[in-house]
């Protein structure tokens, strides 16, 4: 299975190398960013490149960091032609399960997707509120 990861800037790529500093060297697995002076032309040429490289077997996640975004909607423009299954919202720990699950060869592309947008909220703490609650237990 193979993971695209798509935003502004470098986030996906500096988001792929914190994750990797913590789970380790991930292989299938390519970031891009739509830098402020590119246009959303080249960024959906080369996320396109790198689909028709991938055989139609293998599976594709791609991730997005903003909904509606101009990552998002290059991915959403390709999803026509190519069999993708598409997250926006990324964050560490989504990334993070993303990787540690599909380790796991039982895990196919719709359970990772159903685990972590099912466990995505999960991923957002008020730590005053966790603290004060530590304290009051």
């Amino acid at each position: 299975m193979q993971f695209i990861m798509v935003s502004h800037g470098d986030l996906a790529k500096a988001m792929l190398g914190s994750a990797e500093m913590i789970v380790g060297k991930q292989e299938r697995v390519q970031a891009f960013g739509l830098e402020p002076t590119e246009d959303v032309s080249t960024l959906r040429a080369e996320v396109q490149a790198r689909l028709n490289e991938i055989g139609p077997d293998e599976g594709v996640i791609c991730f997005t960091d903003l909904f509606s975004g101009s990552p998002f909607n290059t991915v959403v423009s390709l999803m026509a032609d190519y069999d993708i299954r598409h997250i926006t919202g990324m964050n560490l720990p989504m990334m993070l399960e993303a990787f540690m699950m599909r380790s796991n060869p039982s895990n196919d592309r719709e359970a990772i997707c159903e685990k972590l947008i099912k466990e995505a909220p999960s991923t957002f703490i008020d730590v005053n509120k966790h603290l004060a609650k530590e304290t009051d237990d």
